[in-house]
């Protein structure tokens, strides 16, 4: 039974986790993180799709980057195309095993102790600290707890943070197909993805990630994506290839209790417009490693943590609903208008080409709105 008490556990070992316990390590604290799986990063769903810009500050393994992205390519129900072409760089696929895993080696080479195949069951506050209670026997002490679980929320119920009230579906299939490794596709329907969108990311060799987020049936309807988009390719081994993820659509009723705080998706800290959550999960790292760092110094209050990220998403989190609710009363039809209307004046774009942030949508989005009410009043 271990008895030693860390300053910091760590519950999660998924890019957010690891980027915490590795901060928290580089300011001279002990920590320890544990993980369910027996291999960080193994069976991760994800499109991933990172801006260069998180890439850059945030310092992320190089060796994890399978494509660079220059370009998005727009493609309306009934194929009409709208292409941006960006004068460099600006995001990249990554391969996120490689990339768990690379985030899990540099807080392991901080000094950060890592247990793996550990599931956390029960977490108990006693007196100045935590028992963290795994396998019979085993109970793991520490001043403070990061869960950091991504979307599973046991804890965060049996803790009294709570969970999301909503959740979308993501699904997504890998198959070998020859396309512009620099470009991401956009997809609209809502033949396939009502009220959201479906991407065809490249993954390097002549390979993409073809997938979707919607509200519910994700199997149904990118099998019905694959059949209207991938020119008829036979899709073999579907339903084993095929994987499903649900994502949060929301945050957390709160994220601090105590000295437990919840990070990353395992605190709703997700984009409601793309479903992404590494920027974001990063952001709110940094945050709470911030007001961490003070409290285990014997100053500041980890409610700061709450109140800084919440302030700072909450835009970007009532964009995205609201983006959702139209998206879901839009025809195809009204769809391919919005294209048109694009087409037809470029001299928009101009104006619209200075509020683009990949990880940032709410000042974008909210011009969208302005731009398009008259173009959908009879829609």
């Amino acid at each position: 039974m271990p008895t030693k008490v860390y300053d910091v556990f760590v519950v999660g070992g998924g890019p957010i986790g690891s980027y915490t316990a590795y901060q928290l390590a580089d300011k001279g604290f002990e920590v320890c993180l544990a993980d369910k799986k027996p291999q960080i990063g193994d069976g991760v769903i994800c499109a991933g799709v990172i801006s260069k810009d998180t890439f850059k500050r945030y310092d992320l393994p190089v060796e994890s980057i399978l494509c660079r992205i220059d370009s998005f390519r727009f493609v309306s129900p009934y194929g009409q195309r709208l292409e941006y072409i960006h004068p460099d760089i600006f995001a990249y696929i990554v391969d996120r095993e490689a990339f768990d895993r690379g985030l899990k080696n540099l807080a392991q080479h901080m000094g950060v102790r890592i247990v793996l195949s550990t599931r956390i069951k029960r977490i108990e506050e006693d007196g100045k600290r935590y028992k963290l209670y795994c396998r019979p026997g085993c109970i793991y002490y520490a001043r403070s707890v990061v869960i950091a679980t991504g979307i599973d929320y046991n804890l965060q119920v049996q803790t009294g943070l709570g969970k999301p009230d909503k959740f979308l579906h993501g699904a997504q299939i890998e198959l070998p197909l020859s396309l512009d490794n620099s470009r991401i596709e956009i997809h609209l329907s809502q033949k396939f993805a009502p009220g959201s969108f479906g991407w065809i990311v490249p993954s390097g060799k002549n390979w993409a990630r073809v997938g979707l987020l919607v509200d519910n049936q994700p199997r149904l309807y990118l099998k019905r994506m694959l059949e209207e988009r991938i020119d008829g390719c036979a899709i073999c081994n579907l339903k084993k290839e095929l994987k499903t993820k649900l994502i949060a659509n929301g945050p957390i009723k709160r994220s601090v209790k105590g000295r437990i705080i919840a990070v990353g998706e395992a605190a709703g800290q997700i984009k409601t417009t793309t479903g992404g959550g590494i920027s974001f999960g990063l952001l709110c790292s940094e945050i709470a490693v911030d007001k961490m760092t003070r409290v285990l110094k014997g100053k500041g209050k980890l409610e700061d943590y709450e109140m800084t990220w919440r302030s700072i998403l909450k835009p970007e989190f009532d964009i995205g609903r609201e983006i959702r609710l139209i998206s879901h009363k839009l025809s195809d039809e009204a769809l391919e208008r919005l294209f048109s209307f694009v087409k037809k004046n470029r001299f928009w774009v101009k104006f619209l080409l200075p509020k683009i942030n990949f990880d940032f949508h709410s000042d974008l989005l909210s011009f969208c709105l302005r731009s398009f009410s008259l173009v959908l009043r009879n829609y």
